[in-house]
């Protein structure tokens, strides 16, 4: 091989390399901006379940004094 040939592949390999990279640059990007977007859904359900929460305490409560003034039977 000549060094002609050799400088050729060995630039051709560069090439392709740094192809690679900006791939998998890209990729990252686009990973980060998903994972962004499931920090905040999970955030939003987080305080949904929060809410959630301090509804079935009230419920549990009112329906308790419902119950106490029923009586026993």
């Amino acid at each position: 091989m000549t060094t002609k040939d050799h400088l050729a592949r060995h630039d051709s390999q560069v090439a392709r390399l740094e192809q690679a990279m900006t791939a998998l640059a890209e990729a990252q990007v686009k990973t980060q901006e998903a994972q962004g977007k499931t920090d905040r859904e999970m955030a939003k359900l987080a305080r949904a379940m929060t809410a959630l929460a301090e509804s079935q305490v009230t419920l549990s409560r009112q329906w308790q004094a419902y119950l106490n003034t029923l009586g026993k039977n």
